[in-house]
C-alpha cells in the first residue's frame, strides 16, 4: 500500500511541473534560449543602426548593423513562426528618399548597404525602415547622413 501511494505522489508531482512549465513561453534549441516577448508590438518597433562611415564613394558598400525593438526579422520570401507572426517583420533600405524602390530589402540584422553608383557628389541620406512581415510599412525608421565622395579619373 505505501508502494502504491508514494507512486501516486510521485505521479501527481510529475503532473504539476508539466501543468507548471506548459504556461512558459520560452524555448530551448540547440542550448541557446529564446524568450517571447508576447507583448510586443511591431506597431512600437524602433530601429537604428550603427556604422562608422560618414563618407563613401558611390558604388560602393556601407557596412551597417541594425539594432531593432519590438520586431522579429523574418525574411519576406519565408514565413514566419506562428506564435511570431504579430511582431514578424524586415528591413528596407533607400537611399535619400523612401518614394523610392528599397536599394535593400533583407532581415539580417548586419549587412553591406551599396550606395547606388550614380549617387552625385555631396550629401545623402540612407534611410532605414521596418516593414510588417505583409509589406505594410510602420512608422519605425531610421536615417543616417553620409557625403558621397567625388569620383577620380586619371588623364592619360
Amino acid at each position: 500500500m505505501r508502494g502504491f501511494i508514494s507512486r501516486v505522489a510521485l505521479c501527481g508531482a510529475s503532473m504539476a511541473c508539466v501543468v507548471a512549465t506548459g504556461a512558459c513561453t520560452a524555448d530551448v534549441h540547440d542550448n541557446t534560449m529564446d524568450v517571447h516577448d508576447n507583448n510586443a508590438n511591431i506597431d512600437d518597433a524602433a530601429v537604428e543602426f550603427d556604422t562608422d562611415v560618414d563618407t563613401v564613394p558611390a558604388g560602393q558598400a556601407v557596412h551597417v548593423v541594425i539594432i531593432a525593438e519590438n520586431v522579429f526579422p523574418v525574411d519576406p520570401a519565408m514565413d514566419p513562426p506562428p506564435d511570431r507572426v504579430q511582431v514578424a517583420g524586415h528591413f528596407q533600405f533607400y537611399f535619400d528618399t523612401m518614394t523610392a524602390e528599397p536599394i535593400l530589402v533583407t532581415a539580417e540584422k548586419e549587412v553591406d548597404v551599396m550606395i547606388p553608383p550614380a549617387a552625385t557628389p555631396g550629401a545623402h541620406k540612407l534611410i532605414c525602415r521596418v516593414h510588417k512581415h505583409d509589406g505594410t510599412p510602420t512608422e519605425a525608421t531610421f536615417e543616417f547622413d553620409l557625403t558621397i565622395n567625388a569620383t577620380v579619373t586619371s588623364g592619360s
